[in-house]
């Protein structure tokens, strides 16, 4: 797995993306629910807009890598999320910062699991079949893992900054997969490379249980 250049760059990038979303999320509620004033009705009506842009994103996902190709589907899924961060930094109390909002994260969620169906589909082509378990294993433990650590990160910087500061890093450090991803071979990608020769599994013998 760490051989393998573009499995290991697309776990480093989704690593470095759940640190910086995970900064976000710490505080990306509490911002809504206190800066910008919204009513828990208005934030369940965000939530719900942006879990219907996760459907479609879903549902869509093979027809957007066959049309775009599967690096750029990948890349743009990465490049969205802090772009998204834009409009929660500038927003200020209102409906129209709230339907804004609710857009945006509709759009964030729909690339992101259209993107990540096409870099799991791709992880699993590369991988060794025999060490499947071991890479996911892996880019979960790295991934969902650094969580824990970024939301200790983004409560020790609110004792230096602003939470709208912190929010800010959090976007910030979303850039640097992106960075990884358009320097690396997904890039390049269009259609789903052929899986690797991996050695022949011997047949069971007969009257094995």
């Amino acid at each position: 797995m760490i051989g393998q250049p573009t499995i290991r760059t697309v776990i480093a990038a989704l690593s470095t993306l759940s640190f910086g979303l995970a900064i976000t999320n710490t505080y990306w509620a509490y911002h809504l629910l206190t800066t910008l004033g919204a009513s828990p009705t208005a934030f369940e009506v965000i939530m719900g807009v942006g879990g219907a842009g996760s459907l479609a994103g879903a549902l869509l996902a093979a027809r957007i890598s066959v049309r775009i190709g599967v690096g750029p589907t990948i890349i743009i899924g990465f490049a969205v999320s802090p772009v998204a961060q834009v409009p929660l930094l500038l927003a200020g109390p209102g409906r129209g910062w709230q339907i804004a909002l609710a857009a945006t994260l509709a759009v964030q969620l729909f690339w992101a699991t259209a993107s990540g169906v096409s870099q799991r589909s791709l992880r699993q082509i590369l991988c060794d079949p025999r060490f499947q378990g071991r890479m996911q294993a892996a880019s979960t433990t790295v991934t969902a893992g650094s969580r824990p650590l970024a939301a200790a990160t983004a409560g020790a910087l609110t004792l230096l900054l602003d939470v709208r500061a912190v929010l800010a890093v959090g976007a910030l450090l979303q850039v640097v997969p992106v960075v990884l991803l358009v320097a690396s071979p997904v890039q390049a990608l269009r259609d789903m490379p052929a899986p690797p020769d991996s050695p022949a599994v011997p047949p069971a013998r007969e009257g094995a249980s």
